[in-house]
């Protein structure tokens, strides 16, 4: 497979992202030409596999490198302030300084948390990102945003920050659980309801019906299709963030089902969903409420139903559940105003959305009763 290099053109800020079968036993030559220090901290979880972890370290010792391996509990419950501290106390203790580098080995959460460490440690230090699930590949590494979680909510403490680089290997999804690519899938599936408004396109046809046509060979890991999706995912969102590094404007609609999804995952304290399959959920709900505002007809929501059930992704919440803490929770969104809610909604056709605000809890809840 040859070598696929998208952009993320932010200025001063620019970097690649660079996607390649087996590029991690190459990576240490990528990230040698970023003229950085030579101590490197490679965090990661216990769930990603040894294998992925090592490349990298073999790599960089390659090239001159000084490389600690720091392994974090996996879990979204683990993104937390304690775990933020790990980093930061590991660091500290191995005496990193501001010319050297934390580099995520792992999926969303262990770039959210590294990425947060990297952009408060001695006010900033480089920042690496390596993902090895679809969630990291096709989303969390790509963009700067960085958080943790607390207990009342999701990603409320945070940082934008951009990495150095960001290396992917489609190889690493080889030894992900079913479960775990559809994590990913949750978050694909967004990028094909929003491509239209992001003005980029999908060769001659448009994301959706891919996914829709591609779906047998996707599911099992046909190396072709998966290099699509993840390289469409992810220049999707480069040419979303580089037009709006800060969510001031369009960034915003890379949101979409992500209001419900926090606080559902919030909720049953992210244990029963992953993020995917509340994005999943989310997607499905912020589709019934475009129908109610009167945005899409009724074949386009049961349409996005139908793909996010093909997928074996969920499309509602199990009963039972507390609907007035799922609300609670999500009014603590930030993209909400004046104690409303502000939410990306579907429009007009698939791969159409825009921002609608002002709307009041009483227009949500029912969406969740008629589960």
């Amino acid at each position: 497979m040859s070598e696929k290099i998208i952009k993320v053109n932010l200025k001063e800020k620019s970097y690649n992202i660079f996607i390649k079968e087996n590029i991690l036993s190459s990576s240490g030559n990528y990230i040698n030409q970023l003229n950085i220090g030579k101590k490197i901290l490679l965090v990661t979880q216990n769930k990603v596999p040894s294998i992925w972890v090592q490349k990298v370290k073999e790599s960089l010792t390659k090239k001159g490198f000084k490389t600690f391996v720091l392994v974090l509990q996996s879990g979204e419950e683990n993104k937390d302030l304690s775990t933020l501290l790990k980093i930061t106390n590991f660091a500290i203790k191995n005496k990193f300084e501001r010319s050297d580098s934390f580099c995520a080995v792992g999926g969303g959460v262990i770039s959210d948390l590294t990425g947060f460490a990297a952009s408060i440690y001695y006010r900033g230090i480089n920042f690496i990102c390596i993902p090895t699930t679809l969630l990291g590949m096709v989303d969390a590494a790509i963009g700067g945003k960085t958080s943790i979680n607390i207990k009342e909510g999701k990603n409320l403490l945070g940082t934008f920050y951009q990495p150095r680089i960001v290396i992917i290997d489609p190889r690493t999804l080889k030894t992900l659980s079913k479960r775990e690519l559809l994590v990913g899938m949750g978050e694909v599936i967004k990028y094909a309801l929003l491509e239209k408004t992001a003005k980029t396109r999908f060769s001659k046809n448009n994301f959706f019906k891919f996914l829709k046509s591609k779906r047998k060979k996707i599911l099992k890991l046909n190396t072709k299709e998966l290099l699509q999706i993840i390289y469409y995912s992810a220049f999707v969102k480069a040419q979303v963030v580089s037009k709006d590094e800060k969510e001031s404007n369009l960034r915003a609609i890379l949101n979409l089902g992500h209001t419900f999804a926090h606080g559902i995952e919030q909720v049953f304290n992210y244990k029963k969903y992953t993020h995917g399959e509340a994005v999943s959920i989310g997607l499905c709900l912020a589709s019934k409420l475009a129908f109610k505002e009167n945005l899409i007809s009724k074949q386009m929501l049961d349409s996005v139903i139908e793909l996010i059930s093909d997928y074996g992704l969920p499309s509602k919440l199990e009963q039972p559940f507390n609907l007035n803490k799922i609300i609670k929770s999500m009014l603590l969104d930030k993209k909400n105003k004046d104690g409303k809610f502000r939410f990306i909604l579907p429009i007009d056709k698939i791969g159409k959305v825009k921002i609608v605000s002002d709307i009041l809890v009483k227009d949500v809840k029912p969406l969740f009763q008629s589960f």
